[in-house]
C-alpha cells in the first residue's frame, strides 16, 4: 500500500476518500475469447459478487459450457420486434448454435406486416473473430471482432446500445434500452452472496428487466423504426443446456405501470424450479424464487404441462405472480400470443399482449415477449 501521510487537511482527506471510493467501486477487467473451441475444464459463477452483474461468469467458455447477453425489444403496439444475442458457446453446449465455432451472434427481426428475418453468424476463425467483454461497476461492454456487432453498457445499468454495421448481411443501427426496472437476480435483488442458478447448473442475471426502448435498423433494404420496450439479461452454464433443461418458460413485459418477468423450468432431475419479479413505477416489489410465489402455465390448446418435444404450441400463457400483502396480493395476467417470431420445433419465441389485475382491481393492459424450449420427448 502506498504511503499516505498521516496528517492531512479535512478537505483533501475528503477529496482522497472519494477518489479511493470511486476506483473501488468502478472496477474494469477486460476478457479477450479467441473463437476457438476449447477443451480445458471450466468453471462457472454461481454466487454474486458486490460488482460484475454483467460480466462473464464461465472460465474458459469451453466445448460444452456458454456464456451469452441477449437483447430485445417489442414496439408499442407489438407489430414490431428485434432480438440480439451474443454467444460465447458451441453446438454441444447450446444446441440452437450453428457448429463449428465458439464466437457467434444472432439476429431476429419481425416487420409490421408479419414478415420475419433472422441471421446466425459465426466469426471468423482464432484471433479474427474474437469477442471482448470489457466490465466496469455492475455493466459491460461487449465487441464482436469483425461480426460488425457490438453492445456499450453503462456501470450503472441504467442504458445500454447495442450498434450493428454489417454491409454483408446488409443490417446497420442502434438499439438503446433505458432501463425502467432495477436489476435483479433469480432470487434477489442485486446484491453480494445471492444465488444466481435459476435452475440447476443454469444461471442468470437480468441486467435490464424494463426499458424504454428505441430500435433504428436498416435490414436488408427496409427500416426498423419504432419506439417500445425492451429487455437485456445472460445466461450462462457450466454443462450443456440439453443436458440440464427439460422445460423452459420465460418472459418479461410492461403491463400498466408494473414491469414482470417470469421464469419457469422444469430440470432434467424432474423438479420445477421459478423466478419471480415485479417492479412498480421503478422499484422493485416482488423477486422470489419461492414456492407459491409464481405459477406460468400454458393456455388454450396444447396446454400440456410441462411441455414436451411434440408438444404444439399453446395459444397463450396464464401467470400468477404473488406481489405480498403489502402490495396488493397476486397479480393475475392473462398472456395471448400474437406472433410466432421465431419457431423451430424445440424452440419458440413469441409476441402477444397481456391483460391483468391485482386481486381483482383496476384492470390493465400491456405487451410482452416470451419463450419456450421443449427438450424432452416424455
Amino acid at each position: 500500500m502506498p504511503f499516505l501521510p498521516t496528517h492531512l487537511p479535512a478537505l483533501s482527506v475528503y477529496y482522497l476518500s472519494v477518489v479511493l471510493s470511486a476506483t473501488i467501486a468502478l472496477s474494469q477487467t477486460t476478457l479477450t475469447v479467441p473463437n476457438t473451441i476449447v477443451t480445458a475444464p471450466s468453471t462457472a459463477q454461481f454466487v454474486s459478487t458486490a460488482q460484475g452483474l454483467d460480466a462473464p461468469k464461465v472460465h474458459p467458455v469451453n466445448a460444452t459450457t456458454f456464456d451469452w447477453w441477449y437483447f430485445d425489444a417489442v414496439s408499442t403496439d407489438s407489430q414490431e420486434s428485434v432480438v440480439i444475442v451474443f454467444y460465447m458457446s458451441t453446438d454441444l453446449g447450446f444446441p440452437f448454435r450453428l457448429p463449428g465455432a465458439a464466437i457467434s451472434v444472432d439476429i431476429f427481426v419481425s416487420f409490421a406486416d408479419g414478415s420475419l428475418l433472422f441471421y446466425p453468424i459465426n466469426s471468423l476463425p482464432g484471433s479474427l473473430g474474437s469477442a471482448t467483454v470489457v466490465s466496469e461497476g455492475q455493466g459491460a461492454s461487449g465487441v464482436w471482432r469483425n461480426s460488425g456487432f457490438s453492445f456499450d453498457g453503462e456501470d450503472d445499468l441504467s442504458r445500454y446500445t447495442v450498434t450493428i454495421d454489417n454491409p454483408v448481411l446488409g443490417v446497420k443501427g442502434t438499439l438503446v434500452l433505458d432501463s425502467v426496472a432495477p436489476a435483479h437476480y433469480p432470487c434477489d435483488p442485486l446484491g453480494a452472496g445471492a444465488n444466481l442458478e435459476v435452475s440447476p447448473h443454469i444461471g442468470w442475471a437480468n441486467a435490464i428487466p424494463d426499458a424504454n426502448a428505441t430500435a433504428d435498423f436498416t435490414v436488408s433494404g427496409r427500416k426498423l423504426q419504432f419506439d417500445g420496450y425492451g429487455y437485456h439479461d445472460k445466461n450462462w452454464a457450466d454443462q450443456p443446456f440439453a443436458a440440464n433443461v427439460h422445460s423452459w418458460y420465460w418472459g418479461h413485459g410492461r403491463l400498466g405501470p408494473y414491469s414482470i418477468v417470469w421464469f419457469d423450468v422444469v430440470g432434467a432431475d424432474g423438479n420445477e424450479y421459478i423466478s419471480s419479479y415485479a417492479a412498480l413505477n421503478g422499484q422493485i416489489i416482488a423477486t422470489s424464487c419461492s414456492p407459491g410465489s409464481i405459477r406460468v402455465r400454458p393456455t388454450g390448446r396444447n396446454s400440456q404441462y410441462p411441455p414436451v418435444i411434440t408438444s404444439g404450441n399453446p395459444d397463450g400463457f396464464r401467470i400468477d405472480l404473488d406481489l405480498g400483502a403489502a402490495h396488493g396480493g397476486m397479480l393475475s395476467v392473462n398472456v395471448t400470443t400474437k406472433l410466432a417470431v421465431s419457431d423451430v420445433i424445440l424452440y419458440t419465441r413469441w409476441i402477444g399482449t397481456m391483460q391483468g389485475s391485482v386481486s381483482g382491481g383496476p384492470v390493465y393492459n400491456g405487451i410482452a415477449l416470451y419463450e419456450e424450449f421443449k427438450m424432452s420427448a416424455v
